[in-house]
Formats: structure tokens, sequence, C-alpha cells
């Protein structure tokens, strides 16, 4: 019994040791439209507005993304506005 649970104590620790935060490059995290800051939208606009005026390097999903994205921020500076 005793042998046990220095085993089990033993995995635990090998287990905790495994577990580190991950510090490296993280993604930029994308804010939905609907509720992206009014002073950043002109910014946020361009990028997708450059990204859509090229499309030919983009997969058929990241295209779809990128219009819809783009189609909803110009809704929401519209929303801005009144």
């Amino acid at each position: 019994m005793k042998l046990t649970s220095v085993i089990a104590a033993a995995l635990a620790g090998t287990i905790l040791t495994g577990c580190e935060e991950f510090e490296g490059e993280q993604a930029q995290e994308v804010t939905p439209p609907e509720y992206y800051p009014c002073r950043e939208l002109p910014q946020a606009i361009a990028q997708a507005d450059a990204v859509v005026r090229n499309p030919d390097r983009l997969s058929a999903n990241e295209q779809n993304y990128w219009f819809d994205r783009k189609d909803r921020l110009v809704k929401r500076a519209w929303e801005c506005k009144a």
C-alpha cells in the first residue's frame, strides 16, 4: 500500500512538471466586429480591406471570413456614428 502511494506521488510530480505555461508567441485575439471599440475601427477596416483586395492567396474559407468581417466592421462603424 505504501509503494502504491509513492508511485502515485511520483506520477503526480511527473505530470505537474510537464504542465508549464507556454510563453511563446501567441495568436492575436480577434474581437468580433459587433463589440469592436469605435476608435479602433478605421485601422481594423483598413486591415480587412487590404486582405480582401488580394484574396488570391487565401483559401475559400479565409476569403469568406474576411469578406464577412469587413462587412460587419462597416456595419459597426455606422453604429458608432449614430
